[in-house]
């Protein structure tokens, strides 16, 4: 098993292939786990982990830096958001490839290696993203096309009722059984090629929390990359830490960065138009909520898996910025 490089490891010490950036806020038991994870499953190259803390009250530094010495610590005095956050531990750094994942993520055996392989073999893959799977084994959908807005303004429950498999903002009823280009994939976990980041440019720091995956995918595109999803590589999503623990926040922060992205995307002349309907969507979205979290997660999952198929679960050296060969 390889072990992560330490922060006081010395200077001959393999140079790490393999750079996991985790976000934290507040999630102390939930990135203990993962943590765990990757120390028992890790990836069989040289790699390094980064942990930035969004200003958790839980003790979450102390404990990270108490059970897992050999992940590097960045504490930040107030909570910067998801992208700023992101953007830290990916410029600390130093890897050719970097593994973004949640801290409610466990990565299952060989999944680093399984995306990184992909990457290798599709030279203009920027984002490799794995079979997600919810804590009880059933199937959690990970790819899906780029939205459009009537995707986001209509939402999952729609798409469901016009029954497209493969196709729209999610693609919900498609098997998750094979190795193929996507539109997007699911931002719970996935490897990205440095390289692309250094063409595309970091994540857009005006995103606080949600939507900063979504544009940076489209950007990636805009510039020619590509997202791939494998079958190959699978990531338990346990979901949900941090958003229930403010979920009125996370209704705010998620619309205005629906809003941004598609205001940045269109003339100047929408943009009060777009603010209203996505101000509309939110109390929608805050009413749905006020019948209770625990419900409102059961539609969403409902919805998520209604048309999914049944899945079986189970189903080298760093080379530049190739990964495992």
């Amino acid at each position: 098993m390889t072990r992560p490089a330490s922060v006081h490891a010395k200077a001959t010490a393999p140079a790490p292939c393999v750079s996991v950036v985790v976000v934290t806020w507040n999630s102390r038991d939930a990135v203990l786990d993962c943590l765990d994870a990757l120390r028992a499953n890790p990836p069989s190259v040289p790699w390094e982990a980064v942990i930035v803390d969004n200003a958790s009250t839980d003790g979450t530094v102390d404990a990270i830096r108490h059970a897992a010495p050999w992940a590097r610590v960045m504490a930040n005095i107030d909570n910067r958001g998801l992208a700023a956050a992101n953007n830290q531990g990916i410029a600390a750094g130093t890897a050719p490839l970097v593994l973004i994942a949640n801290p409610d993520t466990t990565v299952k055996p060989g999944a680093v290696d399984a995306l990184a392989t992909v990457l290798a073999r599709q030279p203009r893959a920027a984002f490799a993203i794995p079979r997600l799977r919810h804590p009880d084994g059933g199937l959690h959908v990970s790819a899906g096309d780029l939205p459009t807005l009537r995707d986001a303004l209509l939402g999952r429950q729609v798409q469901r009722l016009r029954r497209q498999r493969g196709r729209g903002f999610w693609w919900d009823g498609w098997a998750h059984d094979e190795e193929r280009r996507i539109g997007r994939g699911h931002e719970a976990c996935y490897l990205v090629r440095r390289e692309a980041i250094a063409e595309v440019g970091l994540q857009d720091e005006a995103y606080f929390l949600d939507w900063e995956g979504i544009d940076w995918t489209a950007r990636v595109r805009d510039a020619g990359w590509e997202v791939w999803f494998t079958p190959d590589a699978e990531v338990v999503h346990h979901g949900g830490v941090s958003i229930r623990q403010a979920p009125w926040r996370w209704i705010v922060r998620s619309h205005r960065g629906m809003y941004r992205y598609f205001a940045t995307r269109r003339t100047r002349l929408l943009r009060p138009l777009l603010a209203a309907v996505f101000a509309t969507r939110a109390l929608v979205k805050a009413g749905a909520m006020a019948l209770g979290p625990a419900r409102y997660d059961r539609g969403q999952r409902a919805a998520a898996t209604a048309t999914l198929p049944t899945v079986a679960a189970g189903a080298g050296a760093c080379d530049g910025d190739q990964g495992v060969k």
